[in-house]
């Protein structure tokens, strides 16, 4: 596999207003889904995050709009967290752990509202 470099005429105010554009959506925090779904832990808050950027990523949807790493103070110290789109937001909020009721309960509630549709004439 060969890697190609190339050079684009992008101003820096381009840029900007582009780094602008991709965290306009990005108005919500990975860990409030987090509370939300009562993950058990650490890892199942990693693996949820994981799994929806895998999604994505697999569905062609770019990254970068809807997913970014930030720090944030705590009580704890700096933390890492993500700031996340809607889309970003339910993916994680869906690809908890499968033993996690809450989790479950989302997912047959999404196919049961796509049940619904799929049959409506």
């Amino acid at each position: 596999m060969e890697l190609m470099q190339t050079k684009t005429n992008i101003t820096p105010v381009v840029e900007e207003f582009i780094e602008s554009a991709k965290e306009h959506d990005l108005i919500y925090y990975a860990s409030d889904a987090a509370s939300k779904m009562e993950f058990e832990d650490e890892k199942e808050y990693q693996e949820a995050i994981r799994r929806a950027m895998e999604i994505c990523s697999k569905a062609g949807i770019p990254l970068d709009w809807n997913f970014k790493k930030i720090y944030r103070c705590s009580f704890n110290g700096i933390e890492s967290d993500w700031r996340v789109s809607f889309l970003g937001y339910k993916l994680v909020c869906m690809n908890g752990g499968t033993s996690n009721p809450k989790v479950a309960l989302m997912q047959l509630q999404l196919l049961k509202d796509l049940s619904i549709n799929e049959f409506r004439v």
